[in-house]
């Protein structure tokens, strides 16, 4: 799977073999972690003034990766948004400048961390984001809340129609061309309706909650949370929301971890919830979860605080997963032909 069509395969063949990631990808071994060494300014992952100079990741892991690009997205907030990217070209990270005044999207907030609230749609290299209204009687602000997205080739933000429902988790789902939002009901944008619909009750709610678009599988798994801290569930490309077999333990963010290995189209879940990290693989079409013992235990670059505040997000065209802190990047690739054990749920 490569999105885009002709158009992202020409961008990427252009790119390969030339760039320090695609190097670094192509002499990788299956099962293996790889630090890849990039160019970041200080205080990237740091939010900007007024706010008092917080870490925009931890309670997250929601970065995302555009193929046309060759870019690592993720907007971070802490008090204060910060959208930062990798460039793949020039192996260097900037911050994509956001404006105060604005509410596509509002730049400051009172609280909060991002959750899950970015989405990304790979086929227009959009990125999704949700944000809180932004009142200060003192500084003469009132900016109203919403879901906006960034034209990864433009640069340009495009606010969706008010109507959508506050977010804990979002995802872009190809499949049915729009954005899922998950509370209590699962509220759906369509692109081509340019309106919000119901995809009915959602047995997620949100919060501290995981949610994942998989564009393998033409589906959305969602799971954990505070309120639900095993139940695993997934949205089809019909819009018809199954519950699949519980998680093995406790899972929900901070500093659990889901993404993709490109390779097969599972899931690979990252969990420190049940004593030390263990990674498992999860194929959604078997309904079973494998223990992926090379993936956390000794090679893992993070400790548990890092990882706290590290991000992550597949790469197609390379078939790896990019994981980013202010400490270090990394690259992991996935071994999907071992046969791992069976983890009980």
């Amino acid at each position: 799977y490569l999105p885009g069509g002709e158009e992202v395969k020409k961008a990427v063949d252009a790119r390969r073999g030339k760039t320090e990631l695609s190097k670094l990808a192509a002499k990788m071994e299956p099962g293996t972690w790889a630090e890849l060494k990039t160019t970041m300014p200080k205080r990237l992952w740091t939010s900007p003034p007024p706010s008092r100079g917080l870490h925009i990741a931890g309670w997250t892991d929601d970065a995302h990766w555009d193929s046309r690009t060759g870019q690592f997205l993720y907007m971070g907030l802490r008090q204060t948004r910060q959208f930062i990217a990798y460039s793949e070209e020039n192996n260097t990270w900037r911050v994509i400048k956001l404006d105060p005044k604005s509410d596509n999207p509002v730049f400051q907030t009172k609280t909060g961390h991002i959750y899950e609230t970015n989405g990304f749609d790979h086929e227009r290299s959009r990125f999704y984001h949700f944000y809180r209204d932004f009142r200060s009687a003192e500084e003469n602000i009132n900016l109203k809340g919403g879901i906006s997205y960034f034209d990864v080739v433009t640069e340009k933000w495009t606010k969706l129609p008010a109507g959508g429902p506050g977010a804990m988790a979002l995802e872009y789902f190809g499949a049915l061309d729009g954005l899922v939002v998950l509370g209590k009901e699962a509220k759906f944008f369509s692109n081509k309706r340019q309106k919000w619909e119901s995809l009915g009750a959602s047995p997620v709610d949100g919060y501290h909650s995981l949610m994942r678009h998989n564009p393998y599988r033409n589906e959305i798994l969602m799971g954990g949370g505070n309120h639900n801290k095993r139940l695993v569930a997934r949205i089809t490309k019909e819009g018809k929301i199954e519950r699949l077999k519980d998680f093995p333990g406790d899972f929900g963010l901070s500093p659990d971890k889901v993404t993709i290995d490109p390779t097969s189209g599972r899931y690979l879940m990252f969990s420190w919830k049940n004593g030390p990290l263990k990674c498992f693989e999860f194929d959604s079409n078997e309904n079973e979860y494998r223990l992926v013992k090379n993936a956390s235990e000794g090679p893992y670059p993070y400790k548990k605080y890092s990882a706290t505040y590290s991000v992550c997000a597949f790469i197609p065209e390379y078939g790896v997963v990019m994981w980013a802190e202010p400490r270090g990047v990394f690259l992991y690739k996935h071994d999907s032909s071992i046969e791992y054990p069976l983890a009980a749920s």
